[in-house]
């Protein structure tokens, strides 16, 4: 979200338990700034600058499943979620058809962080298999497949959306096609 609007950001790589198991200080504080804390806000003016192309809707997810506009679908779901194998929260179950399969917990190691690069590399590899055109990553709600937007971007992919609509709003209409299987 924050560099579709070109805000500098760093995400930390594990998250909170990788931060405390680093043995980083953690300082605490209550919401007027007071308490254990001895660093001072950053603040200042926020311009947000959008960033054309970072995020897509359903008529070019839907072009492109057709094969009407280049690209590669990407889902970002486990693999029951792709197959339509198990319950599904969504209207119905399965995949955008022409998606491929890229789990975004596969991305991870056991401690929550990303793959080695070379590991990484390797993954995101075998299923898009050097195909250079853009890729649009949805899941059920975005979230899954935002992680893999950041792990194609680690890998220096940048021709890159996300259809933030996903399957919530994809399989709400009847007439959209959703495939089951591999």
């Amino acid at each position: 979200m924050l560099r579709s609007i070109s805000v500098p950001l760093a995400v930390l790589d594990g998250g909170w338990q990788a931060w405390e198991a680093g043995g980083h200080p953690i300082a605490c504080g209550d919401e007027t700034g007071g308490g254990e804390t001895s660093a001072a806000p950053v603040t200042g003016p926020l311009t947000p600058v959008p960033r054309p192309g970072m995020w897509t809707g359903i008529e070019t997810v839907g072009a492109v499943s057709r094969g009407e506009r280049p690209g590669t679908l990407v889902c970002a779901l486990p693999p029951g979620g792709f197959e339509g194998s198990v319950p599904s929260r969504y209207s119905r179950r399965g995949h955008i058809p022409g998606s491929l399969s890229l789990p975004g917990r596969g991305l991870l190691d056991g401690t929550g962080r990303f793959l080695a690069a070379a590991q990484l590399a390797e993954r995101v590899g075998s299923v898009l298999k050097g195909d250079e055109s853009p890729v649009i990553l949805y899941c059920g709600g975005g979230i899954s497949a935002a992680g893999t937007v950041l792990a194609l971007t680690l890998l220096g992919r940048k021709d890159i959306a996300l259809y933030d609509g996903s399957l919530e709003e994809w399989s709400q209409e009847p007439s959209r096609p959703l495939a089951t299987g591999t």
